[in-house]
């Protein structure tokens, strides 16, 4: 699966986070299987015009909360040193909702706001959350449709059986995937994984979760992914963030907890129609 964690993108920690670098790679869903869109339709992809010439490439992903809001990760979302571009900017994205593949089908939406969580730490990646808010209203239905959040301070326990979606890559420097892809994995007790990325100078904190193949890997987010949704008992539960490498299996896969920003969403939904 593609989950636009910006692979390869490096810190001032050192450590290569699967989070997309400068120009914004794509990562795709590793150890995933072919799925279709009517399966999750709460999925949005977010194209990139990344030169500014209206070639518009699917960058990262997000849910569809109402008929105008998408929420992500704000990692997404930086100047680009490589580019000389802003990529906050709404010019440079669109939104296609409605589509089983990358490239094609569904309905592109122009994109009016672009809200990055104020306290977004790019170099620890705390706070990655971000709203997005299209032109137009979405016709939901079909393989359109609203997604459902976890609720506040809700936390999933370690061991429970998630399920990740996108269009990122199915392993480190391969090819992005043209068809929606989806991965089933277990959410990793947050202090196992904090330990872990301690090794290389990486924050887990209490607004992040973890989930993978403990000591296996094989199955992660990947370029492309990020954005994307962690889905438990069709609930919502995390965003693809960051991690070292794709499907590592010491380093599992870090997702923005949602539970921990229902206030912020909430809020943020009301105030910016």
């Amino acid at each position: 699966m593609h989950y636009n964690r910006i692979i390869l993108i490096v810190l001032a920690i050192t450590s290569y986070m699967r989070v997309n670098s400068q120009i914004f790679n794509n990562p795709r869903v590793v150890g995933g299987a072919p799925t279709t869109i009517d399966k999750y339709p709460i999925l949005a992809q977010l194209l990139l015009d990344s030169l500014g010439n209206q070639n518009f490439e699917q960058y990262c992903a997000g849910t569809i909360l109402t008929s105008r809001h998408v929420i992500t990760t704000a990692h997404c979302f930086q100047f680009s040193v490589h580019t000389s571009k802003n990529y906050t900017l709404p010019k440079y994205w669109k939104v296609r909702v409605g589509s089983s593949y990358r490239t094609r089908g569904g309905v592109l939406h122009n994109v009016k706001t672009i809200i990055p969580h104020h306290a977004f730490d790019k170099y620890f990646y705390t706070n990655d959350i971000a709203m997005v808010v299209v032109s137009k209203p979405f016709q939901l239905g079909g393989n359109v449709r609203q997604g459902t959040i976890i609720k506040r301070g809700v936390e999933v326990k370690s061991n429970s059986i998630c399920t990740l979606i996108g269009w990122g890559a199915n392993q480190v420097d391969g090819p992005r995937l043209e068809q929606l892809q989806h991965a089933t994995m277990f959410v990793i007790d947050q202090k196992v994984c904090a330990n872990r990325y301690n090794t290389i100078k990486a924050v887990i904190a209490d607004t992040m979760m973890c989930a993978g193949q403990p000591n296996i890997g094989g199955v992660d987010a990947c370029f492309g992914d990020s954005g994307g949704p962690l889905i438990y008992k069709g609930l919502v539960v995390g965003l693809v963030s960051f991690g070292y490498s794709c499907g590592h299996r010491y380093y599992p896969g870090v997702y923005t907890k949602i539970s921990r920003y229902t206030d912020w969403i909430v809020k943020t939904v009301k105030t910016n129609k």
